[in-house]
């Protein structure tokens, strides 16, 4: 496997577990515990270290478009790291902090994900009560 294909597949591993986790869940031999697993590490990783743009607002009013690692997490800047954590938590700038998660295509995959996983994760345990009735 060639260096560049390699560092592809250890960048965005997260994508293929959340594949795994849809088969996971869609199997029924393998158990909702594997699959919730597989859930929740995806929204960890998606949160976290999914290779994105940084989408943080610049001086000039623009996007960041330098990468970073996570919805959550900012690029290089220090500023741009702590201004997004700190839009999550002011309640008249939720909207704001929000918008820099659809900044580009990488964003958008990863919040699809994200929502992908969060259903999941809170599909695949009331999916496990209702086979215990």
């Amino acid at each position: 496997m060639s260096r560049k294909k390699q560092s592809f597949l250890v960048k965005n591993w997260g994508y293929l577990l959340l594949v795994l986790a849809i088969v996971f869940w869609a199997s029924r031999d393998i158990g909702p515990g594997l699959a919730l697993i597989a859930f929740l590490l995806t929204g960890v990783w998606t949160l976290t270290l999914a290779p994105l743009w940084c989408g943080a607002e610049t001086r000039s009013g623009d996007s960041c478009r330098k990468n970073s690692y996570g919805l959550l997490m900012g690029c290089s800047l220090r500023q741009h790291r702590w201004q997004k954590l700190q839009d999550l938590f002011n309640v008249k700038r939720i909207r704001e902090a929000f918008a820099g998660w659809f900044t580009g295509p990488q964003n958008r995959i990863a919040v699809c994900g994200l929502a992908l996983s969060v259903l999941g994760t809170f599909v695949t345990p009331t999916q496990f009560l209702m086979a215990l009735k």
